[in-house]
């Protein structure tokens, strides 16, 4: 979940094990009818699904990384830093 509200990653695995819920039911790590319950749960809950292709996008806006080794990414922008 987001700390900027209610936006929410679904993945099969740890993020970044897969390169999205497609690559991950094509592999067999993902059961279609599991991702459908945990979408619309998350859907019911008010939560918005952000696919994780995108979240590995570069993040080029206004950040406080500066001490962050890697590029900045979008997940690090909405789901901070572990």
């Amino acid at each position: 979940m987001s700390k900027f509200g209610s936006l929410a990653e679904v993945c099969a695995d740890n993020p970044g094990a897969f390169l999205g819920t497609d690559e991950a039911r094509e592999e067999g790590a993902l059961d279609p009818a599991d991702l459908a319950t945990v979408e619309q749960a998350l859907t019911e809950l008010g939560y918005v699904s952000v696919p994780e292709e995108l979240l590995e996008s570069d993040y080029e806006g206004p950040s406080a990384l500066e001490h962050f080794a890697a590029r900045p990414t979008w997940w690090t922008r909405f789901f901070g830093l572990w």
